[in-house]
């Protein structure tokens, strides 16, 4: 009995259309085994699109002024919401500010998070925010502010410093850009130890 064998035409299509047919299917395969179910980042992509929002991971800035550094800052995550002129920082804050010549760092600052409004020309650190300078004295407070234009930084909250002689309670703050020079509003109490001459 002998057999049809269709030219030689037919089979070349028939034989792309099933290596198509092979690719495709391989490759819906491939994207549904490949995925796996890592709910934290999942997450992310459950919240509604925000137009005009930027959102990023793992931000580093330095900061520059006049060719010479200024400021470094780093955060866990941050928003940058083009319409409003603001950036929004998450999951941690740390800032490190320098002196004129940019080489040497006055004062630290880490927070929980912090804020910046481009229009107002205003930083912002919120939560457990925590900075010293380079004398030792070390501020707590929950929200410290910071104009960027003078370097003005104030807060009208509770703070507490110490000091390497002293601890001081009150609330409101204004200070100088590196902590050096500060006074707080209504100075409730302090504590004072150390040598007793």
């Amino acid at each position: 009995m002998d057999s049809w064998t269709p030219p030689r035409r037919e089979r070349t299509r028939n034989g792309a259309w099933m290596r198509v047919w092979f690719c495709f299917y391989g490759l819906v395969l491939g994207l549904v085994g490949g995925c796996t179910p890592d709910r934290e980042k999942a997450e992310r992509f459950r919240n509604p699109l925000e137009v005009g929002v930027d959102r990023m991971e793992g931000v580093d800035w330095w900061f520059y002024s006049q060719g010479k550094v200024k400021a470094h800052a780093v955060a866990g995550r941050a928003a940058w919401h083009r319409n409003q002129d603001r950036l929004d920082l998450y999951d941690g804050l740390r800032v490190a500010f320098y002196d004129a010549a940019g080489t040497r760092i006055l004062s630290r600052l880490t927070a929980e998070g912090g804020r910046r409004d481009s229009k107002k020309g205003i930083l912002e650190a919120r939560g457990r925010v925590v900075a010293n300078n380079t004398a030792g004295d070390t501020l707590f407070t929950e929200r410290l502010f910071m104009e960027e234009a003078t370097g003005r930084v104030y807060t009208t909250g509770p703070v507490r410093i110490r000091t390497p002689r002293e601890l001081l309670m009150g609330e409101g703050l204004e200070a100088n850009r590196d902590l050096s020079q500060y006074r707080i509003l209504k100075l409730k109490g302090s504590v004072r130890w150390g040598d007793r001459s």
